[in-house]
This record gives structure tokens, C-alpha cells and sequence, in this order.
């Protein structure tokens, strides 16, 4: 049978994830009744290598699962470039990215492709998700930007959606032909390559969003980024330092810029600048800790890129300084609860 949809993990240590992300996928109700998928896991040169290998093939051999399958870099290539090799390897028409320490929610499968089946024509979607700290039934935030089941036309408005709303990887689904042609290593670094994917994807296809929450994110894994030659000296494994935020920023920018030019739709770059500093705290939600001085500098160098005239960025920079972490993320909690999901600004 011919594989529809290829679920991905691009993997860097975290090893102790990896069966339950797999059990969450392989005990899908879909998964139980169709074979018409594939699971591919691209192992990037991390120390747990050896580990993840008997992870895997001990899982293969105990469940039979014979669509399931390991590619391991013979170099460390990166976030960026991790993810592209995911997507070279594809088969399926679709490709889910399934970040290495999540969870695929319950269902999820089912109605993802009863959608991508219906509508051929999508080449892009991404959904609701779910954030847990130890136990996955016990949600401590849940992510919706809309809170209906929605098909994008392409275009401008399309893009500036989609745009920073991949930005968590998990759930991310591109149409896997469309998404090979457009590789690129112009932007590798950056840690934001779905973006441009998604930019230049909603230039040309219909693009879907799902309202359910169909993925689950752990809050409690420090990132882990710096380790290949693209990342080193910018990240740090373990967190982020200013530079890398505002390196990652002017990455976002720069590909808004890039899909701008290269698509020929106007107002794509200065809708995406506006998204981004209508919803600027997830950016600087971890440097909030900052010396005074040490911040204002960080704050004034986003300014600079062209932040300067967008007053939620500023909302957000001073709130957040002030509330600090626990304090803006419950009141962003108590707003989402409030409003049934993330307010929709400017969009």
C-alpha cells in the first residue's frame, strides 16, 4: 500500500522521550486500522545515538512494527538541516513533524487525514496544542489560535497566519513534494525553517488549521541547540543568551523579507513584522531575568529591526520585565481561558 502520510522525528538526545512518543503514534486508532503511514526518526549525531538505535530497534522488535525506520547523520547537521533530512526521506504525500519530546493526543491522527483526504489541495496545516509538565492528562496551558476548524485560500493573509503560528514543531504537516522542492540552506542557523516552508507553501496551496488540540508539548525540557557548526557560538545548549534570541528574530525577518520578494505578494513582510510584535513575549519570555541594562540593550537592538512603531512590542517588553515569567505567563493563561483561546490581534 502506498504510504499517505510520513510522521517525523527529528531526534537529538532526549532518548527517554522517544517510546512514549512512539507509543503515542503506533496506538492511534488510525494507526490500529491502516498501514498507509510511516514513521521515520533522523537521529542527528547526538551522544544518546547508541541508546536511541536500541530504543528503536528493541521497539521494532517487540511490536512488529515494520514502518518504522532510523536514519542516522553521519554528521551533526543542526535543527535546520535535521529537519530538511527528515523531509528528504519521506515517501507519504504528507509529512507530520513530531518534535522528539512530544506527544501525538489521542485521536489526532483519525482526523487529520480524514481532512488532507477530503481536501487534496492542501499543502499546509499545523492545530491546537496542549502543554503538560509531568503528566500528559494534566494540562497546564493549551495553545488555540482559532477556535473553529479552518481552510486558507493562499495569499498574503494566508502566510501571515501560518507564518508564526509553526513556530512549536510538533503537528507541523506539509505537502512532502512541494516541501523537497522548496529546500533551502539559505536560513539554516536560524532554528525557524518550517517558517519559510510555511511562507512560501501558503503562496501557492490551501493551507488548514486545526482547532482540536492534537499535539501535547512538555514545558519542562531546556532547549538544545548549539551543538552543530550552523548553531555554534550563537546557542548555548541548555537556553538561550540574548544574541541567540535576537539572532533568531532577525532570522524571522529576514524570511518574511525573502518570501515577500520572492512570492511578489505585497504586504507579506510588514504583516508578519506586525504579527510578531503583536505577539512578541514568547521571544523574550526566558530572558526576563536580565540585569536591567543587559535587557534594555537586548530590547533596543529588536527595536532596531523595525519594531520601533508597533506598540504591543513595547506592552510586551515592559509587562514582561515587570510580571516576570510566572507572573505574564498566568496572565496569558487567565486570557486564554477568558477568550476560549489566544486573542486574535491585528490578523
Amino acid at each position: 500500500m502506498n504510504v499517505f502520510i510520513s510522521i517525523c522525528i527529528p531526534s537529538y538526545n532526549r532518548a527517554e522521550f522517544l517510546e512514549p512518543l512512539l507509543d503515542s503514534i503506533y496506538n492511534q486508532d488510525y494507526c490500529l486500522k491502516n498501514n498507509d503511514f510511516e514513521v521515520i526518526v533522523c537521529e542527528d549525531k547526538s551522544p544518546q545515538r547508541d541508546e536511541i538505535n536500541s530504543i528503536i530497534e528493541n521497539y521494532k522488535a517487540k511490536n512488529n512494527k515494520h514502518n518504522l525506520y532510523v536514519n542516522f547523520n553521519e554528521d551533526n547537521l543542526g535543527y535546520d538541516k535535521n529537519l530538511k533530512k527528515c523531509i528528504s526521506l519521506t515517501t507519504g504525500k504528507y509529512c507530520m513533524i513530531m518534535g522528539n519530546d512530544d506527544l501525538l493526543a489521542d485521536g489526532a491522527l483519525s482526523k487529520i487525514v480524514k481532512v488532507l483526504k477530503a481536501n487534496p489541495e492542501i499543502v499546509l496545516a499545523t492545530r491546537a496544542y496542549g502543554w503538560f509538565k509531568e503528566n500528559p492528562n494534566e494540562l497546564c496551558d493549551t495553545v488555540r489560535h482559532l477556535t473553529d476548524d479552518t481552510l486558507f485560500q493562499p495569499g498574503a493573509d494566508a502566510i501571515k497566519f501560518f507564518f508564526r503560528r509553526v513556530g512549536v514543531i510538533s503537528g507541523f504537516i506539509v505537502n512532502a513534494e512541494k516541501a523537497k522542492k522548496l529546500s533551502s540552506d539559505l536560513f539554516d542557523g536560524r532554528l525557524y525553517y518550517q517558517m519559510y516552508l510555511a511562507g512560501m507553501l501558503m503562496a501557492e496551496g490551501q493551507g488548514y488549521y486545526f482547532s482540536d488540540v492534537m499535539t501535547l508539548s512538555r514545558d519542562t525540557e531546556a532547549p538544545d541547540f548549539g551543538n552543530a557548526g550552523t548553531e555554534k557560538g550563537v546557542f548555548t545548549p541548555g537556553g538561550y543568551k540574548p544574541e541567540g534570541r535576537i539572532h533568531m528574530v532577525e532570522g524571522l525577518l529576514l524570511i518574511a523579507k525573502y518570501i515577500e520578494d520572492t512570492t511578489k505578494i505585497d504586504g507579506v513582510y510588514a504583516g508578519i513584522r506586525k504579527d510578531l510584535a503583536n505577539y512578541f513575549y514568547p521571544y523574550i519570555r526566558d530572558q526576563l531575568d536580565l540585569p536591567l541594562y543587559t535587557y534594555i540593550k537586548m530590547i533596543n537592538k529588536f527595536r532596531k529591526m523595525g519594531f520601533s512603531n508597533e506598540k504591543l512590542f513595547y506592552v510586551h517588553a515592559f509587562l514582561g520585565y515587570v510580571l516576570k515569567r510566572r507572573g505574564y505567563d498566568a496572565l496569558i493563561k487567565y486570557i486564554r481561558s477568558k477568550k476560549g483561546g489566544t486573542p486574535r490581534l491585528g490578523i
